[in-house]
């Protein structure tokens, strides 16, 4: 994993390569920056809180699709379904609260 120097610690680059199910992750720091290969496939994205997250925490999701394919959350992330658009790139950022993450703001499609 990449180390992130960030104002509130060590951040943690992920990357998923491969589309359908992503697995759980444990979040672990206080920023966490989760990037996808081009989907083409559906994506199903569990995170689970570390025992050391605090709240504030952030996550920042990157996806590219390769058409209209979908990225769903569960366990810890309260989320809506992103539906991605053809060959474009969709950011949202998640902050934790002490038990869940939730969306800052709506997705934005970058490119």
């Amino acid at each position: 994993m990449s180390t992130i120097n960030a104002p509130f610690g060590a951040g943690e680059a992920v990357s998923i390569v491969a589309a359908g199910t992503g697995g759980t992750l444990t979040i672990s720091n206080q920023l966490t920056v989760i990037t996808t290969a081009t989907l083409t496939g559906n994506l199903a994205l569990a995170l689970t809180a570390g025992s050391e997250l605090k709240a504030g925490a952030m996550v920042q999701l990157v996806a590219t699709t390769n058409g209209t394919e979908t990225v769903t959350f569960s366990v810890d992330i309260v989320a809506p379904v992103i539906t991605g658009s053809a060959g474009k790139t969709v950011a949202q950022a998640f902050v934790y609260n002490g038990t869940k993450f939730y969306p800052c703001g709506a997705k934005i499609q970058v490119d």
